[in-house]
């Protein structure tokens, strides 16, 4: 009997040429619905992260009956040296009250955390909070600069914060890309707020 060889057939030339023609179509169309939605993805992580510590220090300071400090850092971008300062980082820190001197604190330091790569928080008209006289102002060095100006407001054991003997009902922290600062606003431009209710602590948020 003769033996049947089964021949190995490959791709042809045409229908490899073909698969990557089809390849190359999906992924033209697929890019560019990625990257609105990676961008939406940090901007969201960035709020999260925010609120969350908020969130958490406010509980802290009800729960251990002391003041809880959140400071917001600014800083030039240590990647792109002599660019504009922007509040990058933030962190908490538990107040320890000297009992013999309440003037004297030392602070229980939080780690520093940083905003998602391209976003800060934006100021003037954006965040009120970050813009307000009544905040405590200092300078330290953190892991991203050697010396970062910062804006500091406290959570009370109580539940309000220090801004509650301000005459304004809210205060806000939007965190927005650092390259639409400056520009005119419009439906595309991605941001989000958090609002702080300076009575109760409680913080909400704004998302177009």
């Amino acid at each position: 009997m003769k033996s049947v060889q089964k021949k190995n057939q490959g791709f042809t030339l045409i229908e490899v040429l073909v698969v990557l023609m089809i390849i190359a179509v999906i992924v033209a169309f697929t890019i560019p619905a990625i990257g609105p939605a990676l961008k939406g993805s940090k901007l969201r992580q960035g709020a999260d992260e925010l609120e969350a510590l908020l969130a958490g220090s406010h509980q802290l300071s009800i729960t251990e009956n002391t003041p809880v400090e959140i400071r917001f850092f600014k800083y030039e971008d240590p990647e792109s040296p002599g660019s504009t300062k922007m509040f990058r980082s933030y962190q908490s820190a538990q107040v320890i009250t000297n009992p013999q001197d309440h003037k004297q604190n030392t602070y229980d330091l939080g780690e520093v955390k940083m905003l998602p790569s391209a976003f800060v928080i934006a100021e003037k008209t954006y965040s009120s909070l970050v813009e307000s006289e009544f905040l405590r102002r200092d300078e330290m060095e953190i892991p991203r600069s050697k010396s970062a100006e910062y804006v500091a407001f406290e959570f009370r054991p109580d539940g309000s914060t220090n801004l509650a003997t301000v005459d304004e009902k809210h205060w806000t922290l939007t965190i927005m890309r650092e390259t639409d600062l400056g520009v005119t606003l419009d439906e595309s431009t991605e941001f989000i707020t958090l609002v702080l209710n300076p009575f109760n602590g409680r913080i909400r948020r704004l998302q177009p």
